[in-house]
């Protein structure tokens, strides 16, 4: 059994590093990325599974992106019957003028991939049908809280403990004058072990 993940830059661990300049460098020098990466979620996640991982978040996807990358993977057979997948699922209409499928076509399609594996849904800090009119009960049982995002577990854990859980020790960043919900912000180490505590505790029993 290994753990699989996908998504955008709050997979790939962008915020980890404590140097301000790398916060609009999607992709920094190698040391940095593998600080990041090996820093998310997904190292902290696995431990509780006692499992290898293999961390596919990549900074600046959009879901089209993770669609195509589950793709390849299951294509080529990189990923194994007894695997766990976790796609932590990106702003839906970040590459809108681009994209050939609606929000939950392109879903729909990724769930007909995922099908037959081990596989859960997370939203990021944008609830992916928040504009799109489906009803949560026709979502399948795999996507964890489809109304709520898992910066909502920050900010509540920011709020309940006044600890900077956010990059380059910002605080409160939901009242900056910038849009959080388009991604602004990502989390700090502290922010990704709290994740990951989320995401086990959520699928632990369906494992």
């Amino acid at each position: 059994m290994r753990l699989i993940c996908f998504g955008d830059s709050w997979t790939a661990g962008h915020g980890v590093e404590t140097d301000k300049k790398y916060k609009e460098e999607p992709f920094p020098d190698m040391f940095t990325q593998k600080l990041r990466e090996q820093n998310s979620w997904p190292r902290y996640v696995a431990n509780e599974l006692n499992c290898a991982f293999v961390n596919l978040g990549v900074c600046g996807y959009g879901n089209h992106y993770i669609l195509r990358d589950l793709e390849d993977s299951i294509r080529n057979k990189l990923i194994y019957s007894d695997d766990i997948i976790i796609v932590v699922l990106s702003y839906p209409y970040r590459y809108k003028k681009h994209d050939t499928m609606g929000v939950a076509e392109l879903f729909w399609k990724m769930e007909n991939i995922l099908k037959d594996y081990k596989h859960f849904y997370f939203n990021s800090f944008y609830p992916t049908f928040k504009e799109e009119g489906i009803k949560i009960e026709d979502l399948p049982k795999c996507f964890i809280k489809p109304n709520k995002t898992i910066s909502d577990v920050l900010k509540q854990y920011e709020i309940d403990n006044d600890i900077c859980v956010w990059e380059y020790d910002s605080r409160s960043v939901w009242n900056d004058d910038k849009n959080f919900w388009e991604g602004d912000y990502h989390p700090n180490a502290l922010g990704y072990k709290i994740i990951a505590e989320h995401i086990y505790e959520q699928i632990r029993h369906e494992i």
